[in-house]
């Protein structure tokens, strides 16, 4: 019997049929943010976890893994119930407490066509992703154009990198990484996050 029970267990490894502790783990904590739904100001998740942002007009957009830890749920609001702000992008993990959305803390424009205000002239527009939004790294990518005082169309890339459980920002010029972003979309490895048309805030 002993050499049997071996036998098997020699086959399962070999056949990949592991019990991981890292994957089991993984797995459990993929499970306890499966969305729900918006309550208020709160996201509600499946298994009964919740997080109040604070915000509204609350939507909730998705979420990036973070190793064993709360992931980082992605959603858009505003700080305020009836004023001049616009609505905005907010990243934050719950593992790392509870996120500051006051004065414009810790906001990020909404991807799409922002227009002026005072003339409806479109003076920036962007598109935005999130998942593995480059090779190798996962996170929240921006591909902006602003208009400059010269009148001319200026490219940036701003992104979001999530990968060591920390939000780091870095902006660049151009959008030439671009192309690598949307062939991580046709695999599935990334989504986009759909804009929305904005009005400057006077």
């Amino acid at each position: 019997m002993k050499l049997i029970y071996a036998l098997a267990t020699v086959i399962l490894l070999n056949t990949g049929f592991t019990t991981d502790n890292n994957h089991t783990r993984q797995t459990k904590n993929t499970s306890e943010w499966i969305f729900d739904k918006v309550r208020a100001q709160t996201l509600e998740f499946k298994n009964g976890k919740s997080y109040n942002t604070d915000l509204y007009d609350l939507k909730y957009i998705g979420q990036v893994a973070n190793n064993n830890k709360a992931p980082f749920l992605i959603f858009s609001g505003r700080e305020c119930l009836e004023c001049d702000a616009n609505i905005s992008i907010y990243i934050h993990s719950p593992a790392n407490g509870h996120l500051n959305v006051q004065n414009g803390e810790n906001r990020y424009g909404f991807s799409g066509i922002e227009k002026d205000y005072e003339n409806n002239r479109p003076i920036s527009k962007s598109r935005a992703f999130y998942g593995q939004v480059l090779p190798g790294i996962k996170g929240v990518i921006w591909y902006q154009e602003e208009l400059t005082t010269k009148n001319t169309w200026q490219k940036s890339t701003f992104l979001v990198n999530l990968n060591n459980g920390a939000k780091k920002e870095t902006k660049s010029k151009g959008q030439e990484k671009l192309k690598l972003t949307l062939q991580l979309l046709a695999q599935g490895l990334c989504k986009e996050i759909k804009g929305i048309d904005i009005t400057s805030e006077p």
